[in-house]
């Protein structure tokens, strides 16, 4: 009995990391074609570093996707269990595109990023990454929240990932009032475009506690078949709560880490890599550590 069962353990197993790792495999082949360029143009010929770190963050990203649909209850037979995780991990993929398309068109609709990371904008690339990244953890935390491998499952996960770009959204609405009130009404948006590197991996920081925020409102709000659309909405409404939270604790975190650095000025200004990336390491560190606590 034993034996058999661990026979078939391994072979879900097998199955389940198969289908990750070939995922994975054709990802720099699918972003080069999702974006319309050839990867290894881009990445050995031009040495584009821009659209590597955009495929480094859909890598992450896939790896979040893809763990979320191999997580909870394996199914009894081991085709079955082949054909979920390949649904779940398509979709991911599906989603993933469908964010950036929102991301390029939607929050950043002053310039486009996808063209400034074909022509080397790093902090273009950065910004990508990070929303891929967040992208693919709110994927992940819809997929566990769900804990359900139906085609209600499924559309449960689409629904809650359309919703929560309204936090993504609302991230970078106000990260660029915050940056116009700072300099005068000059938009946080055209200095991405010109190549602030600093300040990209500062956004990067505030999207990805924003989707530790979602993550965390999960724990809070349990899940149920009906009314899900109130559900979910009420999800929304939690979601923001807590990345206002995270938000005003990882500024108090600043405040005492970056003691008598101004921090506006190193960043903005003079582009200051590393002050920006123990800003963005903060914020990420208080979204990840509240929801452990609350999701």
């Amino acid at each position: 009995m034993n034996d058999d069962f661990s026979l078939w353990a391994v072979g879900i197993i097998f199955i389940d990391l198969f289908i990750a790792v070939g995922a994975i495999c054709a990802l720099r082949y699918l972003q080069g074609l999702l974006a319309g360029v050839d990867t290894t143009t881009e990445l050995a010929t031009r040495d584009n570093y821009a659209f590597g770190i955009s495929v480094a963050g859909g890598t992450l990203a896939l790896a979040l996707v893809l763990a979320g649909a191999v997580s909870g209850e394996a199914s009894e037979g081991m085709l079955s269990e082949a054909w979920n995780v390949l649904v779940y991990a398509v979709v991911g993929i599906v989603l993933l595109k469908v964010g950036t398309i929102i991301n390029d068109q939607v929050i950043f609709h002053h310039f486009s990023l996808k063209q400034q990371v074909h022509e080397n904008n790093i902090a273009a690339g950065i910004v990508q990454a990070a929303n891929l990244i967040a992208l693919g953890l709110i994927i992940n935390t819809a997929a566990h929240w769900v804990e359900s491998e139906s085609w209600m499952g499924i559309f449960s996960v689409i629904l809650v990932f359309f919703v929560a770009q309204v936090v993504l959204l609302a991230v970078t609405r106000l990260r660029g009032r915050i940056y116009e009130k700072r300099h005068n009404g000059e938009v946080l948006q055209h200095a991405l475009e010109k190549g602030n590197s600093a300040l990209a991996i500062r956004y990067a920081g505030h999207l990805i506690s924003a989707a530790f925020g979602v993550k965390a409102a999960s724990g809070l709000v349990a899940y149920h078949s009906y009314a899900l659309v109130g559900l979910v909405f009420n999800w929304l409404f939690v979601a923001l709560v807590i990345t206002a939270l995270i938000s005003g604790l990882a500024a108090l975190a600043r405040r005492a880490v970056l003691h008598n650095i101004n921090v506006i000025e190193e960043v903005d200004e003079q582009q200051n890599i590393g002050v920006a990336c123990i800003e963005a390491s903060l914020f990420i560190a208080v979204g990840l550590i509240v929801s452990s606590l609350l999701g």
